[in-house]
């Protein structure tokens, strides 16, 4: 049994103090332990000694070591997002890693001291408790990535795997020093931590962390990350992802050729705001090729499949990313959105509404739990939804009523006045409700502003009426976009 699983938080604190103090090395277990030819993998938060003083540090390390195993062949990591939940120091590492599908789990604790810090690491099996490989790491700060690049080997030879010359290359261009380091894992993962982050106030970070460092490649990949995901959350100016975004992730690709989060959040913006599709999968497939677990390009080509209206690779491709992470979102949100595309309304709907009560404010996921719930004529709880969906854009209960009931017209007409809404989902409502010249309207506008919700125009259902009208398949020519209607 692993020194710290199953002890109270004390117990934990005394074992790691102790073992902070050991002579930097390895030390594997006498346990015998049978590891499978392709072993899964899952690396919990670190453990801070320090009373959390160094959380974004911390955070920022750990996802390190998921990049540098992700990196060794014949391993497969599982969940690099869900694993973060597991941060309580009472966790079993050993019940957690089985929890995420791992047969052996990687749990750390950290202690800083001036310039100087030291990391206690375990790899546990997590049928039988027993530690496979222990290794504490003492370094400076200045040089974190010794002890990173020291965990990543110990790991993957306690596992009888080995990282390559090339390999050891790919890692070493991502070294930086404390400063840069720590400014990039204080925008990455500061702002997530807090209530209602702030992606500006990572991206300054991020900015920081290049002017301290121009050559730090993760830097300019998270950079471009969150000009992705701005207009996520807001009215964010499409050009700002095309060129800004889309340059910084292109110079992360300079620096390091074979960053497949670059490749990823590359690809991403190539076909959803450039509509370059085949530019977009060569990207995301370029990720995928370099790490088979990639959750964010797994996703995208989930995403882009599905938009092309080639079902069965959406399936293929978000079933991976669940299954490297079963706490995928975007993966789990659009595996709802192909039961839809399948007709399996019930279905699209369980699983959109289950996703709403994990995120009720995300506005994209209410917007498509409203248009489901309108497709299958569900008009007292679609009223609901209508009235939820207009809450969140910020407008009135009675600009919801006069939606419901009334003139259509006029109350679209007073919806894109007060609230703005994404003009996709504008199309979308404008159909359901029965006024396509408002809805052709806006889908001129979502084509023309390079909304990405446009990019469902030629699959989802509540945009199938317009597809049947000649105007609406000119918009879908300009997007390179086939008709699953085959019109």
């Amino acid at each position: 049994m692993a020194l710290w699983m199953g002890l109270p938080a004390v117990a934990i604190l005394v074992g790691f103090a102790l073992a902070l103090y050991m002579k930097p090395g390895s030390h594997p277990s006498d346990a015998p332990v049978t590891i499978p030819p392709r072993p899964i993998v899952a690396v919990l938060p670190m453990i801070d000694l320090d009373g959390a003083h160094n959380v974004a540090f911390n955070e920022g390390f750990i996802d390190e070591i998921d990049v540098g195993l992700a990196m060794v062949q014949d391993l497969e990591l599982r969940g690099r997002v869900s694993a973060r939940s597991y941060k309580d120091v009472n966790r079993d590492a050993g019940q957690a890693g089985a929890s995420l599908g791992a047969a052996v789990v990687l749990d750390a604790a950290s202690r800083r001291s001036g310039g100087r810090f030291r990391i206690a690491a375990r790899l546990i099996d997590t049928r039988s408790g027993a530690v496979v490989w222990s290794g504490v790491q003492d370094t400076t700060l200045a040089e974190w990535f010794v002890a990173r690049d020291a965990i990543v080997e110990g790991v993957a030879s306690a596992l009888g795997l080995r990282l390559g010359e090339e390999q050891r290359r790919r890692l070493a261009r991502r070294r930086t020093d404390a400063e840069a380091f720590e400014l990039y894992a204080q925008g990455r993962f500061g702002w997530a931590e807090s209530e209602g982050g702030d992606l500006l106030e990572a991206m300054y970070y991020y900015h920081l962390a290049i002017e301290a460092d121009s050559s730090f490649a993760p830097a300019w990949t998270a950079l471009a990350e969150a000009y992705v995901a701005l207009p996520r959350f807001s009215r964010f100016p499409v050009e700002s992802v095309r060129h800004e975004g889309a340059a910084a992730a292109r110079t992360a690709l300079r620096i390091d050729p074979d960053g497949a989060d670059a490749h990823a959040v590359l690809g991403e913006i190539l076909f959803l705001y450039e509509r370059d599709y085949s530019g977009g999968r060569a990207h995301l497939e370029r990720a995928v090729e370099l790490d088979p677990g990639n959750g964010n390009a797994l996703t995208h080509l989930c995403e882009l499949a599905m938009y092309e209206g080639r079902l069965s690779n959406a399936e293929d491709a978000c079933r991976r990313a669940v299954e490297a992470d079963a706490f995928a979102f975007h993966a789990a949100w659009l595996q709802a959105n192909l039961q839809k595309l399948q007709d399996n309304f019930g279905g699209a709907l369980a699983g959109l509404d289950s996703l709403r009560s994990m995120f009720p404010e995300y506005l994209p996921l209410s917007a498509d739990v409203l248009f489901t719930r309108l497709l299958v004529g569900d008009s007292t709880r679609g009223n609901e939804d209508l009235q939820y969906w207009v809450g969140l854009l910020g407008g009135s209960d009675d600009l919801a009523a006069e939606l419901s009931a009334g003139n259509v017209v006029l109350a679209l007409r007073r919806l894109t006045a007060e609230v703005d809404p994404a003009p996709s989902d504008l199309t979308a409502l404008s159909a359901l409700l029965g006024d396509y010249p408002s809805a052709l309207e806006a889908a001129v506008r979502a084509v023309r502003e390079r909304d990405p919700g446009s990019l469902r125009f030629a699959v989802f259902p509540e945009y199938a009426k317009l597809r049947e009208r000649a105007e609406f398949q000119v918009l879908l020519s300009e997007l390179n976009l086939t008709s699953v209607d085959g019109q």
